[in-house]
Parts: structure tokens; C-alpha cells; sequence
């Protein structure tokens, strides 16, 4: 423990450098970069700050852009299925933006700011300043384009929903995508927790989506079972 305090007396002599939380982490503990992860009112009591000074990383955002424009965003969960989906020319698709972050990272209130987030678009679709200029526009908040959000159909989906509607009021559960995961659902398919390793995951009272609080979680409920959004294309 007193090597520990040691190190955070050094954290002063940090306070004007340009670094990111996890490097600071770094050079304090020994290489270690998550120590102070979810510590940030601390570091800003050490420093006699109202604020942490050191930022959290960006977040790696993929994005897809159609050539022609784009009249919404949607969030896709897992990596393949947002491959699949730049790809497959689907009807359902036709005129959105698809988006990309790991799991949780998506809703990360700093996703919304120029310095929170790194976007990387996809050379699949459209590449124009414009286009670009356009989705930027859209996430640092001046855009009235609708989100969505597809993901699997278990607690944590669920989850992630909920917590990316702080980051964009108004996003709700893609239908086109949920639909046929629902019907398998119903029809007995699935898995249950304990096969995919995710017993750990706790129900979730509400997302104050309508179609997610009142479609998706019954069916979860009711079930007990979950199924993985690999499973279908749009």
C-alpha cells in the first residue's frame, strides 16, 4: 500500500502533460495501464481539481457510409454481423449508416465528442468529404437522422440498448434485425445461459424502449433462453 501512495504523490508532476488516463496508469503502476480506470473523481481530488484532467481513450468507432446518403444510423453489436451487413445489399439496409463499436464502447457518452471518438470509415461504401462531414455532423450532435441498435437477443443486448439511449435519445431496437430473432425465439430455438457461458447475465427491468421493453425482454423472460445475432442476416 505505501508503495502505492508514493506513486499517486508523483501523479502532480503529470498534471500539465498531454496524456490519456491509461497512459498516466502507466507510468505511475509499474506498466499497468487499468489501475486507474473508474477512478477518475479520485485523480481529480489528488490534483485539487473539479475535473480529471487525464481523458479516457477514443473510441474506435467503424463506420459504413451509403454512397448516396444517409437517413439513419444503425449500431451493430458484433464484428461479423456489421461485415455481413456492409456487404449484403439488403433492402433493409438500403439508406443507413452502420456503425460499429465493441460491445459496451458504443455507449460512451465521449463517443459524442471529437476528442472521445476515432472514426474509422469503411472503404466499402461511400467516401466523400462530404459523406464524412455528414455522419460527423450527425454523431457530435447537430443531426436529427433516427438511431438503432441490433445486437443479440440476451441481457446484454438489452443492456447496451439501454445505455446507448443516454448517449442517443430516441435510439431504439432495429425491428428488420430483431424480428426473426424473436420469431426463433418463440419457436424454440436458442440457447440457454449456460451453454454460451452467459449465467452471469441479470435481467433487465426496462430499457424504456417500447419494442425492446415490450416485445424482446417478455420473450426473454419467458424463454430463458437467449440467441446470438450471428445467426441471421438482414
Amino acid at each position: 500500500m505505501s508503495e502505492v501512495v508514493a506513486r499517486l504523490n508523483e501523479l502532480p508532476a503529470l498534471k500539465n502533460e498531454p496524456l490519456l488516463l491509461r497512459e498516466v496508469s502507466s507510468q505511475l503502476f509499474w506498466g499497468m495501464s487499468k489501475v486507474l480506470d473508474k477512478r477518475q473523481a479520485l485523480v481529480a481530488a489528488l490534483l485539487e481539481l473539479d475535473d480529471c484532467p487525464f481523458p479516457e481513450s477514443p473510441v474506435q468507432l467503424q463506420v459504413f457510409l451509403p454512397p448516396v446518403g444517409f437517413r439513419g444510423v444503425l449500431f451493430i453489436e458484433n464484428l461479423m454481423s456489421y461485415d455481413r451487413a456492409m456487404r449484403s445489399g439488403s433492402t433493409a439496409l438500403e439508406g443507413l449508416a452502420l456503425a460499429y463499436a465493441s460491445g459496451f464502447k458504443g455507449s460512451a457518452q465521449r463517443m459524442r465528442t471529437s476528442d472521445g471518438c476515432s472514426l474509422f470509415f469503411s472503404d466499402q461504401g461511400g467516401d466523400t468529404r462530404d459523406l464524412r462531414d455528414g455522419f460527423k455532423a450527425w454523431l457530435f450532435g447537430k443531426g436529427t437522422q433516427p438511431a438503432y441498435f441490433w445486437g443479440d437477443l440476451d441481457w446484454a443486448g438489452m443492456r447496451i440498448l439501454a445505455a446507448m439511449r443516454a448517449s442517443f435519445p430516441g435510439l431504439t431496437a432495429w425491428q428488420p434485425g430483431y424480428a426473426p430473432m424473436l420469431a426463433a425465439l418463440r419457436e424454440g430455438q436458442g440457447h440457454s445461459p449456460e451453454a454460451a457461458e452467459k449465467q452471469g447475465q441479470k435481467a433487465l427491468a426496462h430499457s424504456s424502449c417500447p419494442y425492446a421493453d415490450e416485445q424482446l425482454a417478455p420473450a426473454l423472460r419467458d424463454t430463458g433462453r437467449f440467441v446470438d445475432q450471428e445467426l441471421f442476416r438482414p
